[in-house]
């Protein structure tokens, strides 16, 4: 089961919550944020195949497994990045 994710052979869901050279890490969240809140998300998506990213939250901290995260997909707003010069990234119907 994969909350955090996993980068090549390297797993972000060690139950213990270590760093890359096996040191605790304790929960700490980034912040808290309200339902209905607008929040600015950082993310890179290095892709050649039109790819998408999924971002979903769950308000249970360290506790939370992957059924905590169905159903509570946040939904794409606009893109910040591009505005300008550039147009912004629309939002996919497909993947709201």
């Amino acid at each position: 089961e994969n909350v955090c994710g996993k980068f090549g052979s390297r797993s972000y869901d060690d139950p213990n919550w270590v760093d890359k050279d096996g040191n605790p890490m304790p929960w700490i969240p980034q912040d808290e944020y309200v339902e209905g809140q607008s929040i600015r998300v950082r993310t890179y998506l290095d892709t050649h195949h039109n790819g998408h990213m999924e971002i979903r939250a769950c308000n249970k901290g360290s506790a939370c497994t992957p059924t905590d995260f169905e159903g509570n997909e946040l939904t794409f707003v606009k893109d910040v990045v591009y505005e300008g010069n550039h147009p912004a990234m629309p939002k996919d119907p497909n993947y709201p």
